[in-house]
């Protein structure tokens, strides 16, 4: 459900209609309104506008920045996976449990177990 909550950005007074929390609308008003605020205070403008665009450019910058770190971080956690779930297969290999010609598993994007289509790389190490 909808709710109006009152709040108030570089000293003007809003209100925003959302469906989530009131406290959750308030804490990211209050950061907007930080931002604003070293903006205004560190720029020569007093012209709110531009210190919005400015502010609305700088936690732009900071999104951006961020979801590429996330996607880096996602892609060494998917290569990390592979590359152990190798050592594991090849582990297991060696030790005669399971066949050499079979699927490697490897993580998908959403966290879940997959099996992909081919065989996994062959033993690296000789069986004794």
């Amino acid at each position: 459900m909808k709710t109006r909550i009152e709040v108030e950005i570089y000293n003007q007074t809003f209100i925003v209609t959302s469906e989530d929390d009131e406290r959750y609308v308030r804490e990211i008003a209050s950061y907007v309104d930080e931002r604003m605020r070293q903006i205004g205070g560190s720029t020569k403008t007093a012209v709110p506008l531009r210190v919005a665009i400015m502010a609305a450019l700088s936690i732009a910058d900071e999104y951006h920045k961020a979801s590429q770190r996330e996607a880096e971080t996602e892609h060494e956690i998917e290569r990390l996976s592979s590359f152990l779930l190798e050592r594991i297969a090849q582990s297991e290999q060696i030790d005669g449990r399971i066949p050499t010609e079979t699927p490697r598993n490897v993580f998908s994007s959403a966290g879940t177990a997959t099996l992909p289509e081919g065989n996994a790389k062959k033993n690296a190490f000789p069986s004794s």
